[in-house]
């Protein structure tokens, strides 16, 4: 019983002390046979000429149930140390005897462990034994990536002597008199051993991965992989790494995960999810997101962006066609696979607990013109456009009184002067956010427990008059709950269950609108309210002005007050799983049974009331010098009202899926073999159906799957899958795909002829893929069926009204040769591992050949009476290329100092290799050979210098007069006229086709500061809806303050200018699209700073994000990328944080 609970006690199955842990170690007693070390002693037959003990133990290995684990200073000899040895069927213990003769190492069976240790020194020079009571405490870290180690085993052998380590891998223990040495050990790593008489190596204690260690298996599709055997492109992602401030996951992608592009477009409080790709974009139809999937369930974006980082226990990123062909129809563009944390069998509760708060303040706010510049600009801008034969009449429309009464504040109802920005939004907002987790389990039954809370507040305010907070308000409650079950020695049933609830409170018209009317709205025809008592009323009075087109003007502080809406939101996701071990019918088969669930439903409920708009009728100068003034109500359709009127939407989906797999691993000799085959079947049924049959009727799919790995002394390694699909998007005889994929790798370290080379480099690997997979989601459902409505207006009128009358249209003709999107895909890779495995580097060459992308054909003449209503069909074609990799460098400069370096690239370009065109396209004109996402527009050459120069270059059409100081285009097609025939592509395309970051974390004692870079290159921005006075519908806008400082003056004209000669009208020649409003979007951004502190089993840390960035486009945070920039901010936060472990 004394043994057990030792064995038990250095593996941390158990609290330290005996008194509590007595009845189970009982029970644990009786049962240990059928669930411990096999039944019979085993024997191995052994042919080694001039062989490493690491050869000889891996002959052992294949031959029988056992594994090994070395302990620290092992391996050396492992290589150097050689063996000559004949035995047949020989017990093992018997072998391990004669090949560790003379080695220097002994070894211990533990159940299916053998432990292979150095041998303890001779008595004369073993540890002396401290003679009192004593006290040592440090960190346990690992050797791999020097982070700590939370709930490492820390004991002195053969007494009650023991602890486990905290969040920060600390630990504090008392070692009796007579203890030589304390022990430190945690699962898959290495136990290690330290003589007690050296306290100074307890301050620091670094622990070894051992060979089979589970931190070396990946998680791939539908199963796991040895990372020594794997030969597809998988990126492993350490949850570490995707621990951010934001409470949505994917911001925390950009930059830190090779092949991975990501891009955050927002940062409004429960919309700041990033849009991500694997590997850039390689289509123009309708799916291009990758695969998500938690927990063996297919999810939305939207769920992986409220999982707790702290619930993660394995993230992986399958990037070619060897990873993602097992998903057939749903893994063309790349899958995202996450594994929540199980329980352990510790029977030791470890709970963890993070708190933190700080402040979220905008990266960049655009400033928007006052009153006054913006009055003089427009005065400028309707002189500069008027004609010089009449300039000497000319009056301005803002009069001197107007401005110098604006200038000087006079009164602000009189003469307002409306900063729309300060009054709609703060300076800065707060943030709170908290987690829980526990952990643990024993032989029978694990669990893990985790809750996640988010509160976090919008920058938006509260006006003074309205009776609503119409302030941003996003709450997230996450729930993660995963048990297991051992029910018999080979049968395992585990339960995962997922629930996140998401409330969102804002004001009732839309944030990103309320940032673009503060340059919409005109800052001085009227003031935000008026007085009530001015209007006889005792509700409040807004102002505004009839617009100078029909209608009102945009009142944004109005706007922001007359309501909010509330939508709730709630994810679900249940998986159900069995796994049965069937070594009894042949070694190494096993089944498993699969039965996942997911749900999604929301609702919106919005309360709002029409505002009273009055505008200035009149205004008086008193004898004192102030003003007095009257005002009149505007009409308005519909008229205001106090009344709170209401509404209301919902809807959501639910999914159910099922799954059974098979799986066989077997070793014969030098050769592995692993197989597997998969049968899936999925529905999807709306919670709230239209009335239309699409909507109703049920989305269904189903396929099987399949993968065979090979590999030859773990050096020459093979892998084929395949997925064959079936959708229900296609005709009877279409419906099924089959898309195979094979790869192959070579681990060159572990040739021969490599040896002299392993002491500096440990592993090298090269790989290569070939396959293909399929997509299936398309613009229209069924589209091998015409849909045909009845009740189409015709152009044919008659009876006696003369009426327009109605017959039959076609909204989709149908094409019955509608079939699969195909993705082709070819990998390169190499894996390399140097200076006892401290450096690790990763790079992945990649091209995908895309055929068969669904689009509607543009090429067919209207004279076939299809206008309109051309038929879709399988005829793009897409073709993506480039490169990706990750370096990780980590290393322990003394005791105290731990620096860890790494750093990632990713180049995804993709060119349209075929896209249905008009026949007679100007080639300079076809989207051929351009990005998918490249810019489209006329090529500009500056600004006209002179008439002259207008004059001498060709017509440009777009608007009546054109003066010095407007763009100049450039004529492609050399007939003397500009206009849309002169369009092509310009500048880099809108997503960014490079991504890197690098950064690095440095730990000192109980310090520790991290810091992260994260940059984009060849991204081009677009500036459009930003031009002020007007658009191509309404007037009476404000302008920017950058087009203020930087527009083409008459004065003094500059060719360089960035904007150019101003007009109050909507002028067609400058508003173009065109290469004058691209920018270089290139950006280098500060992207987390973090400092730590680390006492015993408690850290507090600092953290920022968002805090510097660097770019040669000032306008706006480049990130926000095309547009003008008048969008909810992204957010530079500060925070400070609590971290314990008990």
């Amino acid at each position: 019983m004394t043994q057990l609970y030792q064995w038990m006690q250095r593996r941390g199955l158990f609290p330290i002390r005996r008194g509590g842990a007595l009845l189970v170690l009982m029970f644990l007693a009786g049962g240990v046979r059928a669930f411990g070390a096999p039944e019979a002693v085993q024997r191995v037959t052994l042919d080694l000429k001039n062989a490493t003990l690491q050869e000889a133990f891996l002959q052992i290995e294949k031959q029988t149930d056992y594994a090994f684990i070395y302990a620290d200073n092992t391996r050396p000899r492992l290589t150097a140390h050689r063996v000559t040895l004949h035995l047949t069927t020989q017990p093992v213990p018997a072998v391990l005897d004669k090949l560790l003769e003379k080695s220097g190492l002994t070894y211990e069976i533990r159940g299916r462990q053998i432990t292979v240790s150095p041998l303890p020194p001779a008595p004369a020079r073993s540890a002396a034994a401290v003679t009192a009571r004593q006290t040592f405490s440090g960190n346990v870290i690992s050797a791999t990536d020097n982070r700590p180690i939370v709930g490492a085993s820390v004991y002195v052998e053969g007494s009650d002597a023991g602890t486990i380590t905290g969040p920060d891998g600390y630990y504090s223990i008392d070692v009796p008199p007579g203890t030589h040495e304390v022990s430190f050990s945690f699962l898959g790593y290495e136990t290690r051993r330290v003589p007690a008489d050296n306290p100074i190596l307890f301050k620091l204690v670094q622990l070894f991965e051992a060979e089979n260690s589970i931190s070396e298996v990946v998680v791939v599709g539908f199963g796991v992989q040895k990372k020594e055997s794997l030969v597809g492109a998988v990126q492993a992602v350490k949850p570490s790494e995707l621990k951010v401030t934001s409470s949505n996951l994917t911001t925390a992608f950009a930059g830190r995960i090779a092949g991975m592009v990501s891009v955050q477009s927002s940062g409004e409080p429960g919309a700041d999810g990033a849009n991500f790709w694997i590997r850039g974009i390689s289509t123009f139809g309708t799916n291009k997101e990758p695969l998500i999937i938690i927990d063996g369930v297919e999810v939305v974006a939207e769920m992986l962006n409220h999982t707790a980082p702290e619930s993660i226990e394995s993230f992986s990123v399958l990037k070619d066609a060897t990873a993602t062909a097992l998903y057939g129809s749903r893994g063309a563009n790349g899958v995202l696979i996450v594994t929540t944390k199980e329980g352990r069998n510790s029977e030791k509760l470890t709970v963890n607990v993070r708190a933190e708060a700080g402040i979220s303040m905008p990266t960049r706010v655009q400033k928007i013109a006052d009153g006054v510049t913006y009055m003089e600009a427009f005065n400028e801008a309707l002189w500069t456009r008027t004609a010089l034969s009449e300039r000497g009449n000319f009056k301005p429309y803002y009069s001197e009184e107007k401005i110098e009464g604006t200038r000087r504040g006079l009164n602000p109802y009189v003469f307002p002067n409306n900063n729309w920005y300060e009054m709609l939004f703060k300076d800065m907002t707060w943030n709170q956010s908290f987690n829980i987790n526990a952990r643990g389990g024993g032989s029978k039954i694990t669990y893990f427990l985790n809750a996640s809370i988010h509160n976090e507040d919008g920058i938006v305010r509260r006006p003074s008059e309205s009776k609503f907070n119409t302030n941003i308000n996003a709450q997230k409650y996450i729930f993660q709950s995963n048990i297991a079950a051992q029910l018999t020695r080979t049968t395992r049933v585990s339960l995962r269950m997922n629930t996140q609830l998401y409330y969102r409170h804002l004001p009732d018209v839309s944030v990103s609108d309320l940032f673009y009317y503060t340059m919409r709205a005109n800052p001085v025809s009227f003031p935000a309210t008026f007085p009530s008592e001015k209007a006889g009323v005792n509700y409040t009075v807004y102002g505004n002005s009839e617009s100078w087109g029909n209608g009102l003007d945009i009142n944004p502080y109005a706007e922001l007050s007359r309501g909010y809406k509330d939508r709730h939101t709630n994810y679900m996701t249940n998986n159900l799983q069995v796994d049965q071990n069937l070594d009894f019918i042949t070694k190494g088969l096993s089944v498993k049974g699969m039965v996942t669930f997911f749900n999604k439903t929301y609702n919106d409920v919005a309360r709002y009331f029409r505002p009273f708009y009055y505008t200035l009728s009149d205004y008086m100068i008193k004898d004192d010098g102030s003003y007095d003034y009257s005002i009149r109500e505007l009409p308005q359709n519909p008229v205001g009202s106090t009344y709170l009127g209401t509404w209301t939407s919902g809807s959501g989906y639910r999914e159910l899926q099922f799954q059974a797999s098979a799986n066989y691993a077997r070793t014969f000799g030098d050769h592995d073999v692993n197989a597997m085959l998969v049968y899936h079947q999925r529905e999807k049924l709306n919670n709230r159906p239209s009335s239309t049959e699409t909507d109703v009727l049920p989305f269904r799919e189903q396929g099987l799957a399949g993968r065979l790995t090979y590999s030859y002394k773990s050096k020459y390694l093979m892998e084929a899958n395949f997925g064959y699909n079936g959708s229900e998007n296609f005709i009877r005889g279409r419906r099924f795909g089959f898309f195979p994929s094979v790869a192959v790798g070579w681990v060159v370290s572990r040739e021969g002829f490599f040896r002299p080379l392993t002491k500096v480099v440990n592993n090298l690997k090269f790989r290569v893929s070939y396959g293909e997979s399929g997509n299936d989601a398309l613009a229209a459902r069924f589209p091998y069926i015409s849909t045909i409505t009845m009740d189409n207006k015709l152009n044919v009128y008659f009876g006696d009204k003369y009426a327009q009358q109605s017959g039959p249209g076609i909204t989709l003709l149908g094409n019955e040769d509608a079939s699969w999107e195909i993705s082709r895909k070819f990998n390169a890779g190499m894996d390399l591992n140097m200076f006892d495995n401290s450096l690790s580097i990763i790079v992945d060459a990649f091209n995908e050949n895309r055929s068969g992308i669904f689009m509607q054909r543009v090429s067919l003449p209207s004279s076939m009476g299809y206008t309109g209503e051309t038929s879709y069909g399988n005829i793009g074609k897409v073709r993506n290329y480039g490169v990706d990799g990750s370096l990780e460098y980590n290393r322990a400069f003394g005791k105290d100092l731990i620096v860890s370096v790494r750093g990632t690239f990713t180049y995804a370009h993709n060119e349209t290799v075929f896209r249905d065109e008009a026949r007679g396209t100007a080639p300079y004109m076809l989207r051929k050979g351009q990005p998918i996402y490249s810019l489209w527009g006329l090529v500009a050459d500056g600004l006209f210098a002179s008439q002259e120069e207008i004059d001498s270059s060709p017509v440009q059409t777009f608007s009546g007069t054109v003066l010095p100081g407007d763009i100049k285009y450039r004529d492609l097609n050399g007939d003397g006229v500009i206009d849309d025939n002169d369009q092509t592509s310009i500048g880099r395309p809108t997503i960014p086709e490079i991504f890197y970051g690098f950064g690095a974390n440095i730990q000192y004692k109980k310090f520790d500061f991290s810091f992260f870079f994260q940059g984009t290159g060849r991204y081009g921005i677009e500036m459009i809806d930003m031009h002020p006075f007007r658009d191509d519908q309404y007037s009476g806008f404000n302008m920017t303050q950058w087009v203020a400082d930087n527009y083409w003056r008459e004065s003094a004209p500059n060719p360089d200018a960035e904007y150019p000669r101003l007009d109050i009208n909507y002028n067609k020649n400058n508003t173009q699209r065109s290469s004058f409003w691209i920018r270089n979007g290139a950006y280098l951004r500060l992207k987390t700073v973090e400092l730590g502190f680390t006492h015993k089993s408690l850290r507090v840390y600092f953290v920022g994000t968002n805090l510097l960035t660097f770019s040669p486009f000032k306008n706006w945070d480049p990130e926000l990328g095309r547009g003008n920039g008048l969008v909810y901010p992204l957010q530079k936060t500060l925070k400070i944080g609590v971290q314990y472990n008990f």
